[in-house]
């Protein structure tokens, strides 16, 4: 599309140049041909005809060159007319003196000369009107209705058509001519009293324009007084004097230049309070935009103070900012020090006036008893407005004038109807921002869990000899238990399970360590109790003071089928012999990981060693299972949980661990325990 509209505007630039040096030529050879014969008839349609196509491309070229334009700008665009005007009644008032200083010379005499340079002159006035005429339509259609649009191109319409009258000869004074023309007049009339954009005009940019719309008023009444100084000349072929046309517009721009000043100067004395009404609405938008384009929080509170003071012309004021607990979050002071803050606050409690929940104007604090200790300062009227939201306090905006009862009803309702604005942002802010927050530890707790799933082994290693099976479920996203199995050699594997203090990210992060020795030390293949004594050596240089970790480790040995086991503080695993047909407890002495942190730690560790028999079954857990709490806050317990192995040692691993999770969920009631859990069950086939 941009494409397009300027190859058109490049069309009608070579047009309407191409329509100029025609018409430049025809007529020289008129005023030539006249020279040599005075009685020579020459027809002058052609004439006519060039200059009412130079016109016409002259304004098509303008109409689309500022049509496209966006900018809302008018001082631009009031500068554009007058920048143009300039140039060419600069240009057109070179000529002329030129012509004046060289009349009397023979060569600068000669009427094809003074043709030309007429041509030069008809240039100029035709790009001056084509720009001013498109100008102010573009500024008359400003916040435009359907009425007005309408309006527009009909009269738009009867312009252009008016360029015909080139052909004839009319008495522009005449009353016949003035009757057919009176529509035309009227209607330009009407149109050039559209002047919405007046209203968004600043003091300084209705100066400016006042300014502006006075030169461009005395560039056209310059131009036209050259064109009636000339059309008395026999010579001339055209005479824009005689061109309905060209009075047209310029009968219309100058219409367009008394409205504006009149309108202007109308609008003068309420530009301040204009100013003030459209300050308070750009309040309220910035305070808008800052909540939707992401500001910052602290951003709103400057926006707040300081639009604050501007809307109010307050001399000074200070905000403070508080959290949820009452802690000051933040505090920001204009124009006043925080040692005179200090002393009007204590002053205003003194007079048991509270800078709290409720607005407050002070008409003069000088006037309040204690006030010699603020003699020094200024400022007498004090408005306090707290920051609210849903009957939580944010904070406080106080506001501080020179002059006593300085604040007006309506300056009040304004700041109070922007600060509540200010204290919902502030607050929406806060949920975003903790809504955040949340999503970014959700996001992390998603991560940890991934990463604590990746910790515990995918499947469990499937042994002729052995039938094994695991569940796990924390808590919360991410927990502190932890199992593994490692195979030694062909015939040896060791299995763990432990519970690492505390729940959460740090429990998880220790389960990582934890399993990063066991996998390094476990394939040294040394003893359960030396394994627990180098593991407590190790995390004793990781852990934090109050962080344990509860462990207990088998060795496996299939070919010899013996058992051997350490525990450092955690759960007595359950142990169901065959052999004996009885349920026991491993519940060898062992402290934590952690708890002791020297060498003195191996006197607490104690090693069992026993052999096994074809259906046996081991069952490793945490104290989640046997602590969870059922109706009445009665736990599950050791008793429960030594019955079910015992009732149902028969079954299958995978089946006895379903039997466990269905007996334990029906007595808690719930899936969801309070606390993680974890078993592993290993039976020997």
């Amino acid at each position: 599309m941009k494409v397009s509209i300027q190859n058109y505007y490049r069309a009608y630039i070579t047009l309407s140049l191409v329509c100029w040096l025609f018409l430049v030529f025809i007529d020289s050879y008129y005023i030539y041909a006249l020279s040599e014969d005075p009685t020579v008839a020459f027809p002058r349609y052609l004439s006519y005809v060039l200059i009412s196509f130079f016109f016409l491309f002259v304004f098509l070229s303008f109409k689309i060159n500022i049509g496209s334009r966006k900018t809302t700008n008018f001082i631009e665009y009031l500068w554009q007319v007058f920048s143009i005007g300039a140039y060419t009644i600069l240009v057109s008032l070179f000529i002329k003196f030129f012509l004046y200083i060289t009349d009397e010379t023979p060569f600068f005499s000669n009427p094809i000369l003074t043709n030309l340079f007429y041509h030069l002159n008809i240039a100029l006035v035709a790009i001056f009107l084509a720009n001013a005429f498109y100008v102010f339509k573009k500024m008359i259609l400003y916040q435009k209705s359907k009425r007005t649009d309408i309006a527009w191109d009909i009269f738009e319409i009867f312009v252009i058509l008016s360029i015909i009258t080139n052909f004839i000869e009319v008495d522009v004074f005449s009353a016949t001519f003035l009757l057919a023309s009176s529509p035309l007049l009227i209607l330009g009339f009407l149109l050039s009293f559209n002047l919405k954009w007046v209203a968004f005009l600043n003091y300084k940019q209705k100066w400016q324009s006042i300014l502006l719309i006075l030169l461009i008023t005395l560039i056209s009444s310059t131009f036209l007084e050259q064109i009636y100084s000339q059309h008395l000349n026999d010579l001339l072929v055209i005479n824009l004097a005689e061109s309905t046309f060209t009075l047209a517009v310029f009968a219309f721009i100058l219409l367009n230049c008394f409205s504006g000043l009149l309108v202007l100067f109308f609008n003068l004395p309420t530009s301040s309070v204009f100013e003030q009404k459209f300050g308070e609405i750009m309040m309220f938008q910035r305070l808008s935009q800052s909540m939707q384009i992401g500001n910052k929080e602290d951003e709103v509170y400057e926006l707040l103070i300081n639009s604050s003071l501007n809307t109010v012309v307050a001399d000074a004021g200070w905000l403070e900012v508080v959290d949820e607990k009452g802690n000051f979050t933040a505090f920001i002071n204009k124009q006043v020090n925080e040692i005179d803050v200090f002393e009007i606050k204590k002053v205003l409690r003194k007079n048991n006036i509270s800078i709290g929940n409720d607005p407050n104007y002070i008409k003069n604090i000088k006037a309040l008893k204690h006030s010699e200790r603020i003699a020094d300062i200024s400022y007498k009227s004090v408005l306090i407005i707290p920051l609210l939201s849903h009957n939580t306090k944010l904070g406080t905006l106080v506001l501080l004038k020179n002059m006593g009862d300085g604040f007006d009803k309506e300056m009040v309702d304004i700041i109070y109807s922007f600060v509540t604005q200010a204290s919902i942002a502030i607050k929406n802010f806060r949920l975003i921002s903790e809504a955040v927050e949340n999503e970014r530890i959700k996001e992390e707790m998603k991560i940890a869990k991934d990463v604590q799933k990746n910790l515990l082994p995918e499947t469990l290693i499937v042994h002729p000899r052995l039938e094994m099976t695991a569940f796990y479920k924390t808590a919360t996203e991410v927990g502190g238990d932890y199992y593994d199995i490692y195979p030694i050699s062909d015939n040896k594997i060791a299995i763990v399970m432990g519970d690492v203090s505390g729940k959460g990210t740090s429990a998880a992060f220790n389960m990582a360590q934890m399993k990063g020795i066991f996998q390094s030390m476990i394939q040294l293949n040394i003893s359960t109790d030396d394994f627990m004594f180098y593991a407590n050596k190790a995390l004793s240089r990781s852990l934090e003071k109050n962080s344990f970790i509860t462990l207990a480790i088998f060795t496996i040995d299939l070919e010899n089928k013996i058992l051997e086991h350490a525990r450092a503080g955690h759960c007595p695993s359950l142990y169901y012999s065959t052999a004996e047909n009885k349920i026991a407890y491993l519940n060898n002495k062992g402290l934590g990981l952690g708890m002791i942190r020297n060498d003195s730690y191996r006197k607490h560790i104690e090693k069992e060693s026993f052999k096994y028999s074809t259906g046996d079954v081991l069952i490793l857990y945490t104290d989640g299972i046997v602590e969870a709490k059922g109706p009445g806050e009665e736990e599950f317990g050791f008793e429960k949980f030594e019955n079910l192995l015992y009732l149902h040692h028969h079954l299958s691993a995978k089946q006895l661990s379903d039997r466990i999770l269905e007996t334990l969920y029906s007595f808690t009631g719930t899936r969801d325990l309070a606390d993680d859990h974890t078993f592993l069950i290993v039976k020997f086939v």
